[in-house]
């Protein structure tokens, strides 16, 4: 059963079998609470919005028609199950996370060692990126999601994946350059952005990308 597609689980859980949906849980959890994380910025929050999303898949199970892969469909709810919670608190709570809730979604292979500390002032100019681009940023940049895929997640165009993708790479490196003290932080000409991806949202992806990558990044 294990080596079952994510599909046939599904298939098998509609039919009846009592394991099959507990299997997709397993499968799945870490990199749903991962991207919840993320969004949220708060361990409570994430595991609030990461049991509203399997239980709202299971609630749904019965609509799914193939017309996406499972993971897609499952990110789609998992993204608004989290903002939905984050507007329920009114915003992404601030409180800055440990280095242990960063670390805890990692891969176990590896040591992320001194990228932690990267991740954390990541992660804390990642919650003052406004939601929308948070979310593109969460899922281009740390999952490595093809624009195509992204779009099918939140259900957007993909030009608007790429437009939100570039201003939140914007916003993201504003903060970054905010909590570091740079001189002219927050007033840098927008005609020639910041590269975040590599010192930026890249950063995070050694100490706290929830999964094995699976896509190939950002390919249209």
């Amino acid at each position: 059963m294990n080596d079952a597609s994510d599909e046939d689980l599904l298939a098998a859980h509609l039919q009846g079998d009592r394991q099959a949906f507990g299997t997709l849980v397993s499968r799945h959890e870490r990199r749903i609470y991962g991207l919840c994380l993320r969004v949220l910025g708060s361990r409570e929050d994430a595991e609030d919005a990461t049991q509203e999303a399997f239980l709202a898949a299971l609630r749904r199970a019965g609509s799914f028609r193939h017309q996406a892969a499972f993971s897609t469909w499952l990110f789609r709810i998992a993204i608004n199950a989290a903002t939905d919670q984050a507007r329920r608190r009114g915003r992404a709570r601030t409180v800055p996370l440990e280095a242990g809730e960063v670390a805890e979604a990692a891969p176990s292979a590896g040591d992320p060692g001194g990228a932690v500390p990267s991740a954390l002032a990541v992660q804390a100019a990642l919650r003052r990126v406004p939601e929308d681009f948070r979310a593109v940023l969460v899922l281009c940049d740390l999952y490595g999601f093809p624009y195509a895929q992204a779009a099918e997640i939140l259900e957007i165009p993909v030009g608007t994946v790429k437009s939100r993708l570039f201003r939140g790479r914007l916003a993201l490196g504003e903060q970054l350059a905010v909590s570091e003290g740079r001189p002219g932080a927050g007033r840098r000409d927008r005609s020639e952005p910041e590269v975040v991806k590599e010192r930026g949202t890249q950063a995070v992806v050694g100490a706290s990308e929830p999964a094995e990558p699976e896509h190939r990044r950002n390919e249209e």
